[in-house]
């Protein structure tokens, strides 16, 4: 696969022979980079594909979307690239709408599903967003958020033209967590893992246990020191439950 900046899969090192493939969705206001330390990390045989949507990093000259069944429509294309081998999808607060979703799309398909799915930071769809509707706050209230949600060097937010290009894919990708509308579904049949920080101001535990609801199969919650970015201290230990565990 020839990729461009256009290309919604990035692969860091692409191997045809992999056991299997851990495939990353990125945070509200993310993109492929926020996993990509994760390569050192991973065993030999399991390949990791990072989701770029467009806005963010080298797409950022594209318009950024703002539901998240067309964020699926423009991925499902690129899929079938990395579907010859079991995959696995890891998906951090906004990035686990879209993996849940394309979950349900592969289904509804009859395409390859995951072999698991782990959702990040991310209350179970089915209960809806019952919070402070972000997307349509100021600027100023935007970044205010952002300092809360704690992803962000407070130096960042000094940089010269950072927030003028930030804030925009922050206020499309709030609308794509926000703005969704969840339709009754049978559970899937495979495995679904739930993560968490335990002081996240926007995901109380029993939100994260309420994924439980959305699989048939085996159900598993492990909640970690920190807030709504507790994945930046947590990495080495929700590696390891990704890959020594629940990987095939």
């Amino acid at each position: 696969m020839t990729v461009t900046a256009a290309s919604w899969l990035r692969r860091p090192a692409p191997d045809p022979t992999a056991r299997a493939r851990l495939l990353c969705f990125p945070c509200a206001g993310g993109g492929s980079m926020m996993y990509r330390p994760w390569q050192r990390r991973l065993p030999d045989d399991l390949e990791l594909c990072l989701v770029q949507p467009p806005g963010r990093e080298d797409r950022a000259g594209e318009e950024p979307l703002t539901h998240v069944s067309r964020i699926v429509d423009g991925l499902l294309p690129e899929l079938r690239d990395v579907l010859d081998r079991p995959v696995v999808f890891f998906g951090h607060s906004m990035g686990a709408l879209i993996a849940y979703t394309l979950t349900l799309r592969l289904r509804a398909e009859g395409l390859p599903l995951p072999r698991h799915l782990f959702v990040s930071a991310r209350p179970a769809p089915q209960l809806g967003h019952h919070g402070a509707v972000r997307h349509r706050s100021s600027d100023e209230g935007l970044v205010e958020v952002l300092r809360e949600l704690g992803g962000m060097p407070e130096e960042a937010f000094a940089l010269p033209g950072l927030m003028e290009t930030l804030l925009p894919l922050v206020r499309a990708d709030f609308t794509v967590s926000e703005t969704y509308r969840h339709t009754p579904v049978p559970p899937l049949d495979l495995p679904v893992t739930a993560l968490g920080g335990l002081t996240d101001p926007l995901v109380p535990m029993e939100s994260l246990e309420a994924w439980r609801e959305c699989t048939s199969a085996r159900f598993a919650l492990h909640l970690f020191t920190g807030g709504h970015f507790y994945l930046h201290d947590a990495t080495e230990q929700v590696l390891r439950i990704v890959t020594a565990r629940e990987v095939p």
